[in-house]
């Protein structure tokens, strides 16, 4: 695809999405993996819930921002669907496992 064809608007998209917003997931989720600190932002009062994790959960959590960095990278800039199917796959497995942390306390 020559990038003269593309619109401007999804040039703008490519740019925004593809290395800012990527680059933003993919470096925190590789700080929290190193460090093994996580915030992980939901819902809650006006400006959110902020919930930090520690140790091999944080770990564990950080592919949550790996996966949606590589996600965003490969789907937007590269257009590769092999490597957004592994950000994805990524990002699930993060979520899979967030999910089963929450649900730890209730057994």
């Amino acid at each position: 695809m020559d990038i003269d064809t593309i619109p401007r608007y999804e040039k703008v998209q490519m740019v925004l999405f593809g290395i800012i917003l990527a680059s933003l997931f993919f470096g925190y989720g590789f700080y929290a993996l190193v460090q093994a600190n996580c915030i992980i932002i939901g819902r809650g009062s006006p400006i959110g819930t902020f919930v930090t994790f520690y140790g091999v959960e944080a770990r564990l959590l950080s592919t949550i921002y790996i996966g949606a960095g590589i996600w965003l990278f490969a789907g937007c800039l590269l257009r590769n669907t092999l490597i957004s199917w592994i950000g994805a796959i990524t990002l699930i497995f993060g979520l899979c496992t967030l999910i089963i942390i929450l649900c730890l306390p209730l057994f």
